[in-house]
């Protein structure tokens, strides 16, 4: 138990890794070859990687005792920027064109989530408040940009998304697979990820430990900002091209599987590796959905908001139970000491 807690692993991570192996095999007996083939896994893993991204983002921000639901268009803000620096600098697909235009949308990323976290920590805006006002002030920025149209990109940048390791392994999913492992060592190995759960418990007492959680909680959304602006280039590669309101869904999307991988809405708990695994359960659910047919888009979202008002309501449940528990053990505590 001391082992999964040092590489930050809780009882979240197992549950979801228990769901997705009962899911895979469910879907293999069900739909067969229509479903378990190296191509359609290549596709899951290709699309989990923006979405993905960003729910890393949203867990830390929730850790945190805050939310982020600006960060997909953050994601698109970057992307709209890096496909018109592209079209200028690097319109034959010249590499260093391309690096330019890739380094401008993280910084852009870094921007955005610097005044989220200005917002949040040092004028004391809710968090909820200031990124719904963030994303739409970054959606309106795309707009402008954009003047409303898909901003395309260059030739060539779209061979990071197809590119496959040994012929078989797609590219995106090693990214997230890396800022999963390096997040979950963040967040269970440092003296920050420390922080960012304690001020998520109670923001006052930590500031009574000496903890800046001013600091803190601007780094939290700049880690949140850089992670989306990293999805939106894997988006623009995936694609093509991108639009001021590409992927709207993906907002409640991150949020279900935030909660869902284990993170608590009140902030101050929730482990990486639950999260990064819920990941995977939601895109192979999708990509099940995808094999049936006369299954739409609508009845997804339907799904999407059942699972996360279910997944909340056994959370709290859990939490009731829990506590009262606590109560039980106390009161028969108070009786032995008397």
């Amino acid at each position: 138990m001391e082992a999964k807690k040092r590489i930050g692993i809780d009882g979240n991570f197992t549950r979801m890794l228990s769901i997705l192996v009962f899911l895979l095999v469910f879907a293999g007996i069900t739909r067969g070859s229509s479903f378990i083939s190296v191509a359609n896994f290549q596709n899951i893993a290709k699309q989990l990687t923006e979405y993905g991204l960003m729910t890393l983002g949203v867990a830390i921000a929730m850790i945190s005792g805050g939310i982020d639901l600006s960060t997909v268009y953050v994601a698109n803000l970057s992307a709209i920027c890096a496909g018109t620096i592209m079209q200028q600098t690097a319109p034959n697909g010249e590499i260093a064109g391309i690096l330019l235009a890739c380094a401008a949308a993280l910084v852009i990323g870094l921007a955005c989530g610097f005044m989220n976290g200005l917002l949040i920590s040092v004028l004391h805006i809710p968090a909820m408040l200031a990124t719904l006002g963030s994303y739409e002030l970054f959606y309106g920025i795309g707009i402008v940009l954009s003047k409303g149209r898909a901003v395309s990109s260059t030739v060539g940048f779209g061979n990071l998304s197809g590119a496959l390791i040994f012929g078989i392994i797609p590219v995106p999913i090693l990214i997230f697979l890396l800022a999963a492992v390096v997040l979950t060592f963040i967040m269970g190995h440092t003296t920050f990820g420390k922080q960012v759960h304690m001020i998520g418990i109670s923001n006052k007492a930590s500031m009574f430990t000496g903890i800046n959680n001013t600091k803190v909680i601007i780094t939290v959304y700049v880690i949140s900002g850089f992670l989306s602006s990293a999805a939106g280039l894997i988006s623009l590669s995936r694609v093509s091209s991108v639009k001021a309101d590409f992927g709207s869904s993906y907002v409640m999307l991150a949020i279900l599987i935030t909660v869902l991988g284990g993170c608590d809405p009140n902030g101050g708990f929730g482990e990486i590796p639950g999260v990064a695994t819920a990941v995977l359960v939601m895109q192979v659910i999708a990509a099940y959905l995808n094999t049936l047919p006369g299954v739409s888009n609508y009845y997804r979202q339907l799904l999407y908001g059942i699972l996360l008002l279910a997944v909340m309501t056994f959370n709290y449940e859990m939490r009731r139970r829990k506590g009262r528990v606590k109560k039980l053990r106390n009161k028969e505590d108070d009786k032995d000491a008397g």
